[in-house]
This record gives C-alpha cells, structure tokens and sequence, in this order.
C-alpha cells in the first residue's frame, strides 16, 4: 500500500485501501483472534490513512472542516449495515456496559424495532429512526462504533440538525473519510468471505437486539 505520510487525494487508490484493510483482516482471522479483533484491525487501517492524509499538505484542507464532536448526534438517525465482524465488536462494548446502561440500551433497541417493523425496508433510511446506540445525543459504544459510523463526518452541524427536522436538505459529508471507511469495511468483508464467514450486512439495530435478546 502507498504509504499514507505521502499520500494525496490524486494518489489515494481505492485498492491500495481495500487490499491493506483485507490483508490486515485477514491476519487476525488466520491468528485465531476473532472477527472482532479483524473488524479492529480494518479500523487502524482507514485511521492510519487518515492521519496521513491530515498530515500531507497536499490533502490537509480536503481532510479537515469536520464539525462533529461530543453531543452532536444529528446524524445518527440513519440505518447503518455491519458486517458481522463489527457485530462481535459491537456485542464486546456492550458486554462492557453496566446493567442500568444496558436495560436502556435494550428499552431503545425496542424502540427503533418497533419503528422499523412498520415501515416497508426502503423507507427505513428516511424514517430518521435515532441509532439505539444514542443516548443523549453521544453514543454509548463510540469507541466501538462500526466503519460506517466513522465514515460520516460533517461540515455543517447546522444542516445536520435541519436535516434531522425534515428539511430537505442533504448532509454534507467530508468526501474523503466517506471513502476511506467504507472501503476498510470493503476489505474487511473481503477477508471474512475468504475465511468462509458470511460477512452480512445486518443493520445495527438488528444487530443490537440479537446482542440484547
């Protein structure tokens, strides 16, 4: 893979990031480490291209502008698809949790169920249906966030409220880290596969209520 200190977006090849997220996948899966320590390794790979894109000069600017931080949770209102790597992942930091966390975790799992049951699958990405994970507008997993979730970076937290309301108005998403991500998730995907493990995906909050039983 190039070597993300040098990398600019002109250089940013989509399999030079794939093939780095598969590879570094598909060690831990052949270590016997886990799906969710691949999912972790997939993870470190789009984070290390990142932080060599913020540090380029010739990529810095594209990299930077995101607005997002601690209580601003206007965009995770939206289905997000794991593979079941992030699944195991997810169902560790949940682990983690105490109990009271845990049962409000579950009461809003059953809450964007029973929202999402009654409503056809194509409607679920406009219904606005808060991720389970979101309490007080910072989700109780961050740390453990799938690669979808790390790929949304906004410019705007305004729009992003606006957005939420109903506006018609796009989020507008940082290019870049849209890119990275969803191609580290890409990979990790790939390894799965080539390790004879369905790779999904499955939505989040389905995902959260297989954990939460």
């Amino acid at each position: 893979m190039t070597d993300p200190k040098s990398t600019g977006p002109a250089s940013l090849r989509a399999a030079d990031i794939e093939s780095a997220a598969a590879r570094a996948a598909a060690k831990e899966l052949a270590d016997g480490t886990g799906p969710a320590a691949a999912a972790r390794a997939a993870i470190a790979v789009a984070d290390r291209v990142m932080a060599g894109l913020a540090l380029n000069p010739e990529s810095g600017e594209v990299v930077a502008g995101a607005v997002c931080a601690p209580g601003c949770g206007w965009c995770c209102h939206q289905v997000v698809g794991v593979t079941v790597a992030e699944e195991e992942m997810v169902e560790q930091a949940v682990s983690a949790l105490d109990a009271e966390a845990r049962d409000r975790l579950a009461r809003r799992t059953r809450e964007a169920e029973a929202r999402l049951s009654r409503l056809p699958m194509e409607q679920w990405q406009g219904a606005r249906v808060p991720c389970p994970a979101l309490e007080e507008a910072r989700c109780v997993i961050h740390a453990s966030r799938p690669l979808p979730c790390r790929a949304v970076l906004s410019t705007d937290a305004e729009i992003c409220r606006r957005w939420l309301e109903g506006d018609d108005v796009k989020i507008p998403l940082l290019a870049v880290p849209r890119r990275v991500y969803s191609l580290a998730q890409a990979g990790l995907a790939q390894a799965l596969a080539a390790h004879g493990i369905p790779p999904g995906p499955t939505p989040l909050a389905e995902t959260l209520a297989m954990i939460l039983g």
